[in-house]
């Protein structure tokens, strides 16, 4: 059994799940609330994707992490990506299912992003198998272990240079290496740690025994969408916590003939947010705020939200592919959800494009940060939208419920 915990992932659940099932992983998406009731019955594999550790926390509540804990302890393997592998170590809230914890953000490098290579502790270990060097993969904004006395860790890989699309906050690495004068000044402007070279030799996969299971942690994301090597790792360490046979692509769920008619208002409804969401990205653009960095993910400007907003894109996108492919089949209640949703969609992004706008204009005045700003209107907005703190809130935060919920409904209709 391949369980695949659902809670408080959003953009990072979606694309963890849609690599995983086309690598031919047959998952059993479980929420916080039946992993408290008791859905970790059967031996096999807990997948943890990224996301707010913090979150899933309180998600899960007691009963619920004790139940991973339990469900580790006698004889499950747990595969934690970013903020899945947040979730397991020795901190508050956490699993504890190694005695690793955190490095505090005044002494880590705390927004890197992007392909780094990785340097192997053993290139004999099965996560290396049919893996040729360089060994890169991708990092997104990740934490970094504090391994303490190590007691009982085994380190899979730490940290060697940085790749061609590395950035430090919304600082190329290859140009600042290039044709800059060094990373001080910028860490200075930037009031945090910005010199990859911070990062060199610390560790990036670790792996614990804990009872008669094992924790398997990665602040890389191994799942990342077009990643081969990172997508062939994700097989060999399902494979290395429980083999799995031979796997094949799990079959698209689109065109079977099972499916009833589709809710037309619920079709136009998606279409039209698809618009809105296509239309607030290009806002963002004119106003030399973001870029695409790649299919999934924007290059925003610092002192502006990024991921928060490329994460309603994609789920909006989900949503949207799901209801034209016949996904999104003609179930009332899931159709409801997505028609009184459209509204709620406009108004974020009509206050989002204020937002934008009144944080360029501070740039212009003054340093700012995602979560400061000397403009009172600034935060003023912010607060609303997001909350006034480097995690998120607000409007944000019961979009993106909204948008996870009928996500979840259209995976499991």
């Amino acid at each position: 059994m391949y369980y695949f915990l659902w809670d408080e992932s959003f953009l990072w659940g979606l694309t963890a799940y849609k690599s995983f099932v086309g690598l031919g992983v047959p998952l059993t998406v479980v929420t916080a609330a039946e992993v408290r009731a008791g859905a970790l019955s059967d031996p096999g594999v807990l997948i943890v994707p990224g996301g707010w550790a913090s979150d899933k926390t309180v998600a899960l509540g007691e009963a619920g992490r004790e139940a991973m804990r339990g469900f580790v302890k006698a004889g499950g393997g747990y595969l934690g990506l970013c903020g899945g592998a947040g979730l397991a170590l020795d901190v508050d809230g956490g699993l504890a299912l190694t005695h690793v914890s955190r490095v505090p953000t005044k002494h880590r490098v705390p927004s890197f992003s992007g392909d780094i290579d990785l340097v192997p502790e053993d290139t004999t270990h099965p996560l290396w198998r049919g893996i040729r060097r360089p060994y890169r993969f991708h990092a997104w904004w990740p934490g970094q272990f504090h391994l303490g006395d190590g007691d009982g860790v085994k380190v899979i890989a730490r940290y060697g240079g940085p790749g061609p699309d590395f950035c430090l906050a919304d600082l190329p690495s290859s140009d600042v290496a290039g044709y800059g004068d060094g990373w001080e000044r910028w860490e200075e402007s930037y009031g945090i740690n910005l010199n990859p070279d911070r990062l060199v030799g610390e560790p990036s996969i670790i792996e614990a025994g804990f009872g008669a299971g094992m924790a398997f942690l990665s602040y890389l994301h191994l799942e990342t969408p077009g990643s081969r090597k990172g997508n062939r790792a994700l097989l060999n360490v399902l494979e290395y916590l429980r083999p799995m046979g031979t796997l094949t692509p799990c079959p698209s769920p689109a065109g079977g003939e099972g499916l009833r008619k589709i809710d037309i208002e619920a079709v136009k409804a998606a279409t039209d947010m698809m618009r809105a969401a296509k239309e607030f990205i290009s806002f963002g653009e004119r106003n030399f705020l973001w870029h695409w960095r790649n299919g999934w993910v924007l290059q925003w400007r610092r002192g502006v939200r990024g991921v928060e907003y490329s994460t309603v894109y994609g789920l909006i996108r989900e949503i949207d592919r799901g209801m034209k492919t016949g996904v999104g089949y003609s179930d009332p209640t899931l159709s409801g959800k997505i028609v009184a949703l459209q509204g709620i969609v406009a108004g974020f992004f009509d206050g989002a494009k204020k937002l934008l706008l009144l944080e360029r204009h501070a740039m212009m005045s003054g340093q700012m940060s995602s979560i400061y700003s000397h403009d009172p209107e600034v935060m003023r907005l912010r607060a609303r939208l997001f909350s006034n703190s480097k995690r998120f809130g607000g409007e944000f935060k019961t979009l993106l419920d909204a948008l996870d919920d009928i996500i979840l409904g259209l995976i499991r209709g």
